[in-house]
């Protein structure tokens, strides 16, 4: 049998880690795990998932290389826009009045022809290109076997996210993230400073590999209606759970555009990044995402509509304008939304976080 999971209840505990070991044989019960975790925190660690440690460790390696290049260098790659939704090649990196707290590089997949201008002269980076791309190919074999499980608990066909998630369709533009944390030691912080602020993430699920000694990463209490408050569409965290590096273990959780095709029965949850605190290593970190999307063309909606039907593509031109909005299945707050020029019930909040 599999490690039963178990919901993070109180604080201090980590998500629920599945395992995928035997996986035909045990689909059942890796359903109703995984189906448990997402439906909760919808957070959860997978072990036993198939990508080796080798080349996990690889890929980290050459990504160091990569953001130790000077910064003439990186800034000759395309330059990730957000707010123009230009995902690929180097993000610029992120300040505050203290100084840096992250930059970024993304990478597509060969299906699109553009791919590699994303990447610097191979003698720059020796292997980069070749790992990362080793790296990416091992991603469908985990995220088919989750995505097949959460089908198969929705009551739709096994292979129904099969097609919308096919990184070989020119269509799907999944990507491929590595965040750079700059060392924190020697610099005073203010307290509420976040290396990424809390958000939800608009795919169908994203995968996440940290490194050992890595910490920050954090996931709002829940959305079950007793951590949170959904007055006005706002959500107010009421207390933040770890989510530590655990050696052989990736952090799943799930997206925008799985909460909507499951009517809001999976959870897409706030996270964030925050600054370390005393007692916490201060060195440099990375983390590794790879964020797994639909095709741009495919009308996001489950079977009871609860959420208003809308192509991801023009899902990801709104949220792209403003970090933090969310799909919110609240009609009035829908309408007002749309009122205020806003589509897609995600309202920009001065106050609190817009409501998923």
């Amino acid at each position: 049998m599999g490690a039963t999971a178990v919901p993070c209840s109180a604080p201090g505990e980590h998500p629920p880690i599945v395992d995928l070991a035997n996986y035909e044989e045990r689909k059942e019960e890796i359903t109703q795990q995984l189906m448990d975790a997402a439906t909760k925190s919808g957070f959860f660690y997978v072990k036993n998932h198939g990508v080796p440690q080798e080349l996990i460790d690889r890929e980290f390696e050459v990504n160091k290389g990569y953001f130790k290049l000077p910064e003439e260098v990186k800034t000759s790659l395309p330059q990730v826009k957000w707010a123009s939704h230009e995902l690929l090649g180097h993000e610029a990196p992120n300040r505050v009045s203290e100084g840096v707290v992250r930059e970024g590089h993304f990478k597509w997949w060969d299906t699109h022809k553009v791919a590699d201008t994303a990447y610097p002269d191979e003698k720059l980076v020796p292997g980069f290109k070749d790992t990362t791309k080793e790296f990416m190919a091992s991603m469908p074999q985990v995220y088919d076997r989750v995505l097949s499980c959460f089908a198969k608990g929705l009551g739709y066909p096994e292979d129904f996210f099969v097609a919308t998630s096919d990184p070989k369709d020119s269509d799907n533009y999944s990507v491929f993230v590595v965040n750079f944390y700059p060392k924190t030691a020697g610099t005073e912080w203010k307290p509420d400073t976040n290396r990424i602020s809390p958000h939800t993430d608009e795919t169908l699920v994203t995968l996440l590999f940290t490194s050992p000694g890595s910490a920050g990463l954090e996931v709002a209490a829940g959305k079950d209606g007793k951590a949170v408050d959904s007055k006005e569409g706002h959500y107010a965290v009421e207390s933040w759970h770890p989510c530590p590096h655990i050696p052989g273990c990736i952090v799943v959780n799930v997206g925008d555009s799985l909460q909507a095709w499951s009517d809001g029965v999976l959870k897409s949850n706030f996270h964030r990044v925050r600054m370390p605190t005393p007692g916490e290593p201060t060195s440099e970190r990375y983390s590794m995402g790879y964020f797994v999307w639909p095709r741009y063309s495919d009308v996001i909606q489950g079977p009871l509509k609860k959420y208003p039907g809308i192509t991801f593509a023009r899902f990801m031109d709104v949220k792209s304008k403003g970090f933090g909005y969310v799909l919110s299945p609240d009609q009035e707050l829908y309408e007002h939304a749309q009122q205020n020029t806003v589509v897609l019930g995600m309202p920009i909040v001065a106050q609190g976080i817009a409501a998923a």
